[in-house]
This record gives structure tokens, sequence and C-alpha cells, in this order.
């Protein structure tokens, strides 16, 4: 890796899904000058996800006229617990990878310093400092998605926890007799879960307008968070008892956590979180205030992310920017 480079002033984000990928060039206003999104493609196996990765980061170089070897830094953020410390991928079940170290193949490939981080970690560290949670030095953040992620602010700092591993809230337990695939929040919440559910009983509901959606199917088989929307804002019988059952869930398991931490805000996001909307929202926050105890802790703030997509990129690229500045 280059030592004593000239500063550019400028960093690269990545925030790394299990469906797809976005880079960001970050310029020092911390404005995303370039970006390119592609498909993960993770059943090409670990080797080939980190060649679109360094390949995305070429292409994003060259859309933003600049040089790799320029940059300052990499953030990345991935759908996994991180050892921070080390650049180690501990386990990213949506990549089929564990134990992965990260930072040095991503130095070695790119010759530039490199720091990894859980995904909502990077995305909750961008609207902590950028967005929705500016006001606020205690946060928890979830993000809706193919899965369901989590993060920890508290003290205005990101809490990694000791193993690496706090706010895994899509891991939640909340039915122990549910069966396999059937026992935690992102089972029952996640975008992947509700589509499942949607299956399980649509001959029940011949009329949905989600059955469109299951005949329009991505390449990966999935349905996507715009169609199910499209579903839940029309409102289709089937996409709303599974979307508000869901929300209901999701509100529930929010209300355990803040009684757990007492923190003064929660920071919504994700795909699917974007894409169904006030509604969504709404029942979730319905829930919330139903279930927390005591009774004061619905005054903790309920808020959308404000950087939508933008959020894991920016949060990447500030944490990459720290890291150089140190």
């Amino acid at each position: 890796m280059a030592k004593n480079r000239k500063r550019s002033g400028l960093v690269i984000g990545v925030d790394l899904g299990g469906t797809n990928m976005m880079v960001g060039i970050v310029d020092q206003h911390h404005k995303i000058i370039a970006t390119v999104k592609r498909k993960t493609k993770a059943a090409m196996g670990r080797d080939a996800v980190i060649d679109r990765i360094v390949g995305s980061i070429e292409r994003a170089c060259e859309e933003a006229g600049v040089k790799v070897g320029s940059v300052d830094g990499v953030g990345i953020g991935a759908p996994s617990a991180i050892d921070f410390e080390e650049g180690m991928v501990i386990n990213a079940g949506n990549l089929g990878w564990k134990q992965v170290p990260l930072r040095a193949i991503l130095e070695k490939r790119l010759g530039m310093p490199v720091v990894v981080e859980n995904d909502v970690n990077a995305a909750i560290w961008g609207e902590a400092q950028l967005g929705a949670a500016k006001s606020w030095t205690d946060v928890l953040a979830v993000w809706v998605g193919t899965g369901i992620g989590g993060g920890l602010v508290l003290g205005g700092e990101i809490h990694r926890g000791s193993f690496h591993t706090a706010g895994e809230i899509g891991q939640m337990i909340l039915f122990p007799r549910g069966g396999v695939g059937r026992r935690t929040l992102e089972e029952h919440c996640s975008r992947l879960s509700m589509v499942r559910a949607m299956e399980t009983i649509v001959g029940f509901y011949p009329q949905s307008k989600i059955r469109a959606a299951f005949a329009e199917r991505g390449e990966d088989g999935m349905v996507g968070s715009s169609a199910i929307a499209e579903c839940y804002a029309s409102g289709d019988e089937l996409a709303v008892r599974v979307i508000d059952d869901a929300a209901e869930l999701l509100g529930m398991a929010i209300a355990n956590a803040v009684t757990l931490l007492s923190v003064r805000a929660v920071v919504l996001g994700g795909g699917v979180t974007e894409a169904l909307g006030k509604r969504y929202v709404d029942r979730v926050r319905e829930s919330f205030e139903w279930n927390v105890f005591p009774s004061t802790l619905k005054k903790c703030h309920l808020v959308v992310g404000q950087l939508g997509d933008a959020a894991g990129v920016l949060g990447a690229a500030l944490l990459a920017q720290a890291h150089r500045e140190k």
C-alpha cells in the first residue's frame, strides 16, 4: 500500500448489499460526485464479488474524472458482523462469506487504506453526521430490505460491542417455537419473508394484484420493493394483510430494543421502508407506542432516514475520511 501519498480530499464509499452494491466518490464537502450501482451477484462467489467491487470503484473514478491512485481511501459497509480493527467480515449470510479479510484483500488490490464496517452501522453514521439523526447522540437504526439489519450510535460514537455484533436487531427471536426459518424478526418482516408469506396464502386471494408481480420476477427470482409497494398503496387485500402484520411485529421489536436501551431516536431505512412510505411507518410507530415500556419512552423519536440509498455510501466514506485523518 502506498505511503505518504498526497491527499486529494476524495474518498470512496461502498455500500455492499446481498442484492445490490453502490459505490460513490465523495469530496471534502461530503458531496457524492459520481456513483456506480451494480448487482452484487453473490452466487458467483467471494472472488467474483470482490472483482465487482474493484471494477465498480474503477468505473466510479472514471466517471468522476480522477485516477484510482489519487483517492485518499475507501470505506465499505458489508452486511455482516465486522471485526472493525482487523477489517474482517465475520459472517455475511447474504453473501455466503465467513471470516473474509476484506480490508487486507482490497488494500492489496487498490493500494490505498480501506476501512470495513457493518453496512447499517455505516448507514446510521451517515444519518448521524449528515441526515435524520444529526440532533441526537443515542440512536438505533433499523434497515428493512432483503433482510433486516440494525446499528447503534451511543454517546455520539458507533457502538459495536465487545464481540463486534451490537445492533443486530434482525436476529431478535420473536417466536422461539416457530420452526426453522420462522423464528426471528428478519424471518417475518424483511422483503424476502413478506414475499414468501404472500406466496403461501395467495391462493386465498384470487384477485390480488401481487399475482402479476410474481409473474414478472427479476433475474434473481425476487419480487422488488416497488411492486410490493404498488400493491400496498392500492389497498390490495393480500399485500395489506401481510405488510401490516410485518409492520406490527417490527414495531414490537423496536419497542423491546428501546425499552432495553432507552435511546432518544430510532431511524428507519432500507429499500422496503422507502418504498412502502408513510402508511407503513405509521403502522410501525403505532405498534411501537403500544408496546414500549415505560410509557415515557413514547417520546422516543421514530423517523425515516433522510439520505436514502446514499446513507451507506456517505457513512462509509466518512469513516474512511476519519481513518485517513488519524
